[in-house]
């Protein structure tokens, strides 16, 4: 059997199963996240979670949040059992159990529009017009790409904005 990992990318907001090559080391790892610089966080007692160490920089359109992590997490993230010092092994941990402990988020720029009730300071009305762009953060729970069918299958409650 051949040991596998889970690959979340927060930009696709995809939950899958990825293959991994054997062996001892984190060259698998940096292979699947396409970085250079990897950071380590316990998932639980068995699971470590691997990501770009430089994965929150400027520009970035999407994030995950972890439940167990004080911060988020920038660029995709790998699941694997271990810590990555003795070979790899596949997660034992089921991937729908390990799903609900991300949200996939990316910030969200709204319109807001001028209203008939609007007064400029020279008492123009300017309704329709753009007053403004308010920022919020939309959060969506990881979609389960199940290889054995190639069917999205979304997990959790749907969309929180």
């Amino acid at each position: 059997m051949k040991n596998v990992a889970y690959l979340l990318d927060p930009e696709t907001t995809l939950f899958r199963t990825v293959e991994i090559a054997d062996g001892i080391g984190l060259a698998p790892i940096f292979s699947l996240l396409g970085c250079r610089l990897v950071q380590m966080i316990r998932f639980d007692d068995s699971h470590t979670l691997f990501l770009d160490e430089d994965g929150l920089r400027d520009g970035i359109t999407a994030f995950t949040v972890f439940d167990s992590y004080p911060q988020p997490l920038g660029g995709k993230i790998v699941l694997i059992r271990g810590d990555g010092s003795d070979p790899l092994f596949s997660p034992s941990v089921k991937i729908e159990a390990a799903a609900v402990h991300f949200q996939c988020c990316r910030p969200v720029l709204d319109p807001v529009f001028v209203t008939a009730d609007d007064v400029t300071a020279k008492g123009l009305i300017l309704a329709g017009g753009l007053a403004d762009l308010k920022v919020r953060i939309e959060r969506r729970p990881p979609m389960l790409l199940d290889g054995r069918h190639d069917v999205y299958r979304n997990h959790g409650k749907g969309l929180n904005s």
